[in-house]
């Protein structure tokens, strides 16, 4: 449950680690201050205008009996600044109700006169903004004393709240600056890490930041610089022997060419054809794809050109009309060319299905042929890997088109599965690229 609460990046941590320190200080502050000072400041306001209120009912009967009220009420607010009122236009008093728990001052109210005065009340912090209406009934008297807010309100919680939180905002606004400084290149660097795994190459990434990050940065610079090292190392190593092996197979065809046409040399004609197909298709499997650059292109448009010129029966497609893709353009030409010669290989109808999704640009290439078993569908990748062992070696396939997709693709960043068709017998090859 906490995980999904969370943030999930680096920076929303770590602001919440800056962040929610200051948050629970600031909490602790304002309840202390609260307690010890605000909430004691507002009662013994409060309680102070009993007292007043008090005393004026003190001395108010020996007023009534020589029926000079009008000239104590008169005093009375010259020097206390409240507003009284005979009400007599009100029989009973209204009742009390009962205080939400964010009507703070109704509250107090209440709870201080109900503690401190004898006589019947009523209080209204609304009907007199900015004052308090309170009436009293005092010897079949309705009287109204209207109270400004300012006599019950402390004005320093609101200097002391600006003084809390205006430097809070100020230090988090300082920390989220610094803390996007300190984040910036570790982002560079995850960054730079993506574009090494979907093959691309980014010249200017420079270290940066924290010193632990610099090195985390020269570590992993001279990684891809080891990585780029073996595969120029494995492609001239390849290609030395690509050099050595053709040369003594072309001079064993030409020999047995001069022999005749003798059935007895006819096998070993076809194991050297069988030897030069696989040296070919190995050489094309362990080729230094990295040589070639990234460029944006219409997917959709390459897939139906594929499609026009070099597999033109019985093909199907759903496409998007328009579908830019960034990566290797003659390497995903060839994957795709892998898959729907094997679809139309051992199947009789090829559906092709390309579509971009939030993230991915999703391919699939269903057909209807005997599909492969669920225990083969990972050891196809193999190289040289066949299903049917006993095929005719005349066949071009020597085993490395499947692994050939799977090297593109995840030279991409993508991935590639093969499942069974939904709609029935078959198989289908599912082919999914990051954005």
């Amino acid at each position: 449950m906490l995980r999904k609460i969370l943030p999930r990046s680096l920076f929303g941590r770590a602001l919440l680690i800056v962040i929610l320190p200051v948050i629970l200080a600031q909490i602790v502050v304002g309840t202390v201050f609260y307690d010890s000072i605000w909430y004691k400041a507002n009662r013994n306001l409060v309680r102070s205008l009993i007292g007043e209120i008090n005393n004026f009912f003190a001395i108010y009967p020996e007023y009534q009996k020589i029926k000079k009220t009008d000239e104590l009420i008169q005093i009375f607010q010259s020097k206390n600044q409240i507003t009284i009122n005979i009400k007599r236009n009100i029989k009973e008093l209204p009742k009390n109700k009962e205080p939400g728990l964010e009507e703070f001052y109704d509250k107090l109210i209440i709870t201080e006169f109900t503690k401190g005065f004898s006589h019947p009340f009523y209080q209204n912090t609304e009907i007199y903004n900015p004052s308090i209406q309170i009436l009293v009934s005092f010897n079949n008297e309705i009287l109204e004393f209207i109270v400004p807010k300012d006599k019950i309100r402390g004005t320093s919680a609101f200097v002391f709240l600006f003084w809390i939180v205006a430097p809070s905002l100020l230090f988090i606004f300082i920390s989220i600056l610094f803390l996007r400084n300190q984040i910036r290149p570790i982002i560079h660097l995850s960054e730079a890490a993506e574009k090494f795994g979907k093959g691309q190459y980014d010249h200017d990434f420079r270290s940066s930041g924290a010193l632990e990050i610099r090195k985390a940065t020269i570590e992993f610079e001279k990684m891809k610089r080891r990585i780029l090292k073996h595969i120029s190392q494995r492609t001239a190593m390849l290609s030395g022997i690509s050099h050595d092996l053709k040369t003594p197979l072309t001079r064993m065809k030409l020999e047995l060419e001069l022999l005749g046409k003798d059935s007895k040399f006819q096998a070993v004609k076809e194991d050297i054809v069988e030897m030069e197909k696989m040296i070919s298709e190995y050489l094309d499997f362990a080729s230094n794809q990295y040589l070639q650059s990234i460029e944006k292109f219409n997917l959709i448009d390459l897939i139906n050109n594929l499609v026009s010129k070099s597999f033109k029966k019985n093909i199907t497609l759903k496409c998007q009309k328009n579908l830019i893709f960034s990566g290797r353009k003659n390497l995903i030409r060839r994957c795709i060319a892998n898959i729907i010669n094997n679809a139309q290989k051992y199947g009789t109808n090829v559906l092709i299905n390309a579509k971009k999704t939030q993230k991915n640009i999703i391919i699939t290439i269903d057909d209807n042929g005997p599909g492969i078993k669920n225990e083969q569908k990972e050891k196809v990748f193999r190289p040289f890997y066949r299903v049917d062992k006993s095929r005719n070696l005349n066949d071009a396939n020597v085993g490395l088109g499947l692994s050939i997709v799977e090297d593109i693709v995840n030279s991409h960043g993508g991935i590639v599965k093969l499942l069974d068709n939904p709609k029935g017998k078959g198989l289908r090859v599912f082919l999914s690229f990051p954005q």
